[in-house]
């Protein structure tokens, strides 16, 4: 019998055997619209984002109440912008093979509404809340484990948590596709109960005039910021336009912060 736990295997089964289930042109034919659908909204004109959504919580709180209080950030380079429509593109991909593959695939981007902030679930597969990731080869081995997500510095689970407060579940997963080899995972997550009690306090810290404070253990003792921090668009303001950037050999940056002025 497949359920949720054989969903991997069936898929890499299917497209071995190339044996599968439902209407082939049709589920096709979705994901293609899918597809064309994510083209279309990454070539739109932008609009700003100041307000909380449910994509963003589990963020840092502090560069949260720099976007929500209008600061400009970083630029978002072409690149990222890729990537980002990359993801769409093999999600849909990724739910149109688990759908041929013998599975339920339903209430696909479902709108949810927590103490007044939204946002968008995944789908459900198989009744099972689902949120479909892409990663690198490192990410993959080392964030994406079997009993769910570590070092969760973007804050996907309580992204994923928010849309299980609203289907009163208290399991989800994340389905992780790996960017260098294609292989899948699926890792079963506990998600917080107390994410709409997180919220409320969330959104009185966006009203205030103080921002919240930086993320613990930020940099390390050579004033280096830590990935969460370097990839932040809101890092010069942050630390006061006092960071150093330092372009090594081979392309990769580094910012550095002067650790005596302490950690506020």
């Amino acid at each position: 019998m497949k359920t949720i736990n054989t969903l991997v295997n069936d898929v890499y089964n299917m497209m071995h055997t190339q044996e599968y289930e439902g209407d082939l042109q049709k589920i096709a034919d979705t994901v293609g619209k899918e597809v064309s659908e994510s083209i279309v909204t990454a070539l739109t004109p932008r609009e700003k984002q100041t307000g909380l959504r449910m994509s963003g919580i589990g963020r840092c709180e502090r560069a949260q109440w720099y976007q929500y209080k209008g600061y400009e950030g970083e630029e978002i380079e072409g690149r990222v912008y890729l990537t980002f429509l990359t993801g769409h593109v093999m999600e849909s991909v990724v739910l149109g093979l688990a759908e041929l593959a013998g599975h339920k695939v339903t209430n696909k981007q479902e709108k949810h509404t927590i103490e007044e902030i939204n946002g968008s679930q995944d789908c459900c597969i198989d009744g099972e809340l689902v949120d479909v990731k892409t990663a690198s080869k490192y990410s993959f081995e080392t964030k994406f484990k079997d009993e769910g997500i570590k070092d969760d510095m973007f804050g996907y689970i309580k992204q994923l948590s928010a849309y299980g407060k609203s289907n009163n579940k208290e399991t989800g997963y994340f389905l992780a596709l790996n960017k260098n080899n294609s292989e899948l995972k699926l890792c079963k997550q506990e998600l917080e109960k107390d994410i709409d009690t997180y919220i409320i306090d969330l959104k009185k810290k966006m009203e205030s005039d103080t921002p919240p404070m930086r993320v613990a253990n930020a940099y390390t003792k050579s004033g280096a910021l830590k990935m969460q921090c370097a990839f932040c668009g809101y890092k010069d303001v942050c630390y006061d336009n006092s960071l150093r950037k330092v372009v090594s050999s081979n392309g990769f940056t580094n910012y550095y912060y002067d650790v005596d002025k302490g950690n506020f």
